[in-house]
């Protein structure tokens, strides 16, 4: 299941009650939006701790803000403008980015085609290193953009909506990121190319 399943799922009905004053509906809200906000928030600050940071932050805006969301766009794509705003307000006080990786759940688990041996595991565990260092070395919108279309599922017009971009843009950047990861793999081990789906 994606990170961002729980949150497309909650309604504008949930989102009427938190506003109205609802503390189980703003439990719940929080409570689906967590996973998404925690993977954006490791996506936009390249450390797991600052990720549990900007998300504990994330969360306390959503609830304090949640009156401020007016419907004219899906709540997942208010909540990352919150989200992105955060990351760019806390680089920005920061002014600094740290390196991305020390959580092996960031970058999608790769799931064999058939039951696992032991060489699968092994060329399943080398193929995950490789794209966890190839990711952080992707441009920062692409690695944005790959991560919400092919580690969460969000579809190009909703990936353009909550980067406030064109459709076309998020398609260029999405295959730029898989070309980049693609040929970096291929460099490294071409054997295992055929494993990157």
């Amino acid at each position: 299941m994606s990170d961002s399943t729980g949150l497309r799922a909650v309604s504008d009905e949930l989102v009427r009650q938190a506003r109205n004053g609802d503390d189980a509906a703003l439990r719940e809200i929080a409570s689906r939006a967590y996973p998404a906000v925690r993977r954006w928030a490791l996506v936009h600050t390249g450390d797991p701790t600052e990720a549990d940071d900007l998300t504990q932050d994330v969360l306390v805006q959503m609830i304090r803000r949640i009156d401020s969301y007016r419907g004219s766009a899906a709540f997942h794509t208010w909540l990352y403008s919150v989200t992105r705003n955060a990351a760019a307000d806390r680089w920005r006080s920061a002014r600094r980015r740290t390196r991305l990786r020390t959580d092996p759940g960031v970058l999608v688990s790769l799931r064999p085609r058939d039951p696992e041996s032991p060489d699968r595991r092994v060329d399943r565990e080398r193929l995950s290193a490789l794209l966890h260092a190839f990711f952080e070395e992707l441009p920062a919108r692409q690695r944005e953009v790959f991560d919400l279309a092919d580690l969460q599922g969000f579809t190009s017009p909703e990936i353009a909506e909550m980067l406030g971009i064109e459709p076309v843009s998020v398609r260029a950047h999405l295959f730029k990121a898989r070309r980049a990861l693609r040929t970096r793999i291929l460099d490294a081990d071409p054997d295992l190319v055929e494993d990157f789906r």
